[in-house]
């Protein structure tokens, strides 16, 4: 079975459940579409310590991992130092530097090669994953934040599965509105979203919202999973 999920942001609790949840085994693969690292959790390098022991498990890019490399190589680029932190990036960094020299610089060698984007076709299906959106170039496809309104771009049938954006800023609501909508969430949590071509991930992982949790797609029948 192939699975899909985005934004862990740190919640390496969650992403064993998870690995446990689905049954995850050696016979499968799990996708994960960046942001591993930064905000609210402190397990990010421990979840990408996992992900490079695996053999099963392939992960691309996201902008958190983007925001973090341009930090780390370029030290005296006060700009990109300060914008990282601003995301959440200090306890990346502090737990990277626990790491021996060589093992953090296993671990920055793993993200300098991680894909931006992965397309894959699965009985008959297509499906195009991205952290953000399709573009013609990686800064658009870790940045870009489209609408719930947006449709798969690619006319061959595409399915477009990203994160990025969490579910519930979608909409581009202002701080009353969001309110307004978390409390009305049906079951209490975010779900995932189905749009036209486009199913968005990102169920607020790392946040500091009691609706957040982290989610996971099965490619070949839809199931959802949620931690």
């Amino acid at each position: 079975m192939h699975y899909v999920m985005a934004d862990l942001h740190g919640e390496y609790d969650r992403y064993r459940r998870m690995l446990v949840r689905t049954g995850f085994s050696a016979a499968d693969t799990l996708y994960i579409l960046g942001d591993v690292v930064d905000r609210g959790g402190v397990g990010g390098v421990d979840i990408l310590l996992d992900v490079m022991k695996r053999g099963n498990v392939v992960m691309l890019l996201g902008n958190h991992e983007a925001m973090c490399l341009k930090a780390i190589d370029q030290p005296g680029n006060e700009r990109a130092v300060n914008h990282w932190r601003r995301n959440g990036g200090q306890v990346t960094y502090d737990n990277l530097f626990r790491l021996s020299a060589e093992k953090r610089e296993r671990v920055l060698d793993f993200l300098r090669t991680r894909p931006d984007h992965l397309d894959l076709e699965l009985d008959g299906r297509r499906f195009h994953l991205v952290h953000g959106f399709p573009a013609d170039n990686t800064y658009d496809r870790i940045w870009l934040r489209p609408g719930p309104e947006a449709v798969s771009p690619f006319p061959d049938g595409r399915t477009v599965v990203a994160g990025h954006t969490p579910v519930c800023e979608l909409w581009g609501y202002d701080d009353e509105e969001m309110e307004r909508y978390l409390r009305g969430l049906p079951d209490g949590q975010l779900r995932i979203f189905h749009g036209k071509g486009y199913i968005d991930l990102d169920c607020a992982c790392g946040y500091g919202i009691p609706q957040r949790r982290l989610a996971c797609l099965r490619l070949e029948d839809m199931a959802e999973f949620y931690e």
